[in-house]
């Protein structure tokens, strides 16, 4: 189950919304949010050297086996995703082509990547210091704003308050409220370096390389 103070938090910011998402979309939104919070703020433990790499190989391994089982489903598998996520769209729109390509294109990312990581021992170093903070915010702010955009259909903005020279609603108040509610203990980021993040994601609105193609 969604977390209802963040779901009623959306909806108030939204009533005056002239096409308001859904409750479906809306709760598939907070359900993200809290998951990508835990991803990206939590510590995991740190993988050994030597697992990295082995790793992105299993990650690329099961990419390829994803675009062969996309292939061989093609647009009567998509039609069949398209129903169960009761995207409105026309059959006739609907191109499978795009999705194998998306598969195809982080698979080979994760070859690339493990191949690095085997020559570089790029692990030994992040265990030098690993991310910083703010890094770990801008990793989560970018996949919040694709998650909103696709998932909402709505444009993130970033407005700020002139009463209190903050952003408070919107998208960037949706990311202040949903840290507050789901980071974990001991995370706290001011607010002033959430609004900077923030304006410094936005271009991520106009940005598909690495967006799976939307499903409506």
């Amino acid at each position: 189950m969604p977390d209802g103070r963040l779901l009623q938090w959306l909806k108030q910011d939204l009533h005056n919304s002239e096409h308001g998402p859904s409750d479906e979309a809306l709760s598939e939104l907070v359900e993200d949010a809290e998951r990508l919070i835990k991803l990206y703020l939590e510590r995991p433990t740190k993988l050994r050297p030597s697992m990295v790499a082995g790793e992105l190989n299993s990650l690329a391994t099961h990419l390829e086996k994803g675009t062969k089982a996309a292939e061989t489903l093609g647009n009567q598998g998509l039609r069949v995703i398209v129903a169960m996520s009761e995207a409105n769209q026309d059959s006739g729109d609907l191109d499978m082509r795009r999705h194998i390509l998306y598969l195809q294109r982080m698979a080979s990312l994760s070859r690339k990547a493990a191949a690095a990581a085997q020559a570089h021992n790029l692990s030994t170093q992040d265990d030098r210091g690993g991310p910083t903070p703010t890094q770990e915010l801008r990793e989560l702010v970018s996949a919040l704003m694709l998650s909103y955009q696709e998932v909402l259909g709505i444009r993130p903005t970033h407005t700020v308050d002139k009463d209190v020279h903050l952003a408070v609603r919107g998208f960037t108040g949706f990311v202040k409220e949903a840290l507050r509610l789901y980071a974990p203990e001991g995370v706290v980021f001011e607010p002033r370096r959430i609004d900077k993040v923030v304006e410094e994601k936005l271009d991520i609105r106009d940005f598909e390389y690495f967006d799976p193609p939307p499903l409506r």
